[in-house]
Order: C-alpha cells, then sequence, then structure tokens
C-alpha cells in the first residue's frame, strides 16, 4: 500500500503519514515513512508518502500510490499518479473545484475542516482524513487505529487531545 498525503505546510499531512506509518507498524507491516516539505514550514508545499507491505520495499519515493490524500488545490497534482482503481481523497473545504478522474479512481469527497469542528477539534482535519482511509480501504481495525492514534498523541506529550483526536477520526470513518 503506497498513501501520499498532501497538503500546505501546518495542515498536518507530515503528522497524518507519521500516524498511518505507526499503525502499519502495529499490524505487523514493514513500512517507510518519506516527509517532504518546501522550505517554508507553514504555507509552503508539503507532502508525505507511506509505504507499507508484508514483504520487501524498494524506496521510500512515490512511484503510483494507491491512496491521495489531497488537503489543497496544488496537492491534486498527485492525483495523476494514482494507480486505475485507486482512491482520492478531497478537502472539500479547501478545493473549490470538482474533481473529475474520469472513473479511473474513486474521488471521494470530505469537508475536513468542518468535520474538524462539528467535534470542537479544528487542529484535526488531518485526523479526519485518516479515518476516511481507513474506511475507504479496510486496511486497518478501526478499534487498533485508535489505540495507536492514543499512543501516538500520548508519546509526543499530548495525551490530554487524545478523545478529541478519536473523535476527528470517527468524523471521517462514519462519515
Amino acid at each position: 500500500m503506497e498513501i501520499v498525503f498532501a497538503g500546505f505546510g501546518g495542515q498536518g499531512v507530515l503528522t497524518s503519514g507519521l500516524i498511518v506509518a505507526e499503525m502499519a507498524i502495529h499490524a505487523g507491516k514493514n513500512v517507510t515513512w518519506m516527509p517532504a516539505y518546501g522550505p517554508s514550514m507553514r504555507g509552503g508545499k508539503a507532502y508525505s508518502v507511506v509505504k507499507f507491505t508484508d514483504g520487501v520495499i524498494g524506496g521510500p519515493d512515490c512511484d503510483e500510490p494507491d491512496v491521495v490524500v489531497a488537503m489543497n488545490g496544488p496537492s491534486l497534482e498527485f492525483a495523476q499518479k494514482l494507480k486505475d482503481g485507486g482512491l482520492l481523497i478531497v478537502n472539500t473545504d479547501a478545493v473549490d473545484e470538482k474533481v473529475d478522474m474520469g472513473g479511473r479512481v474513486k474521488v471521494v469527497e470530505v469537508p475536513c475542516t468542518t468535520l474538524a469542528q462539528g467535534v470542537n477539534n479544528i487542529k484535526a482535519a488531518n485526523i479526519v482524513t485518516i479515518g476516511t482511509v481507513i474506511k475507504e480501504t479496510g486496511m486497518f481495525d478501526i478499534e487498533d487505529a485508535k489505540t495507536v492514534l492514543k499512543e501516538y498523541f500520548e508519546s509526543h506529550g499530548k495525551g490530554k487531545f487524545a478523545a478529541a483526536n478519536e473523535a476527528a477520526l470517527m468524523a471521517g470513518y462514519d462519515l
């Protein structure tokens, strides 16, 4: 499985990739995570690539992703690399245009910021996307995902946000 989380710096795309990498490790997979960001940490182009499999991973580069999460319009450039039958998740709160992939891939529109606001966790639009990815792909058990999410934030000194982040995860999952 190859997933690209893309957006502007500050939208949590590096964190999303890292959390999904942790979920894959928890599931016993071989994993790579590659972050990339421009010269501006906030507002510049940022993305992360997560690859996981039971087998050998050739490298962390983005070849032909199974899933692309586009948090903003410029991130749609990654959609052209999607495998046929892949999944494109579009943050409709930041992408105004209607995305048409000609039926080549499944497009799921998610109002990420709106859903995050709905669970009183405005900074968790990126966590919403993780829930949607899990629901659409079935790649992880949702209960295991909740456990890893909680452990991730606790290990980063942000355990007090565990319930709010779980609510954001479930908002994306239940969409």
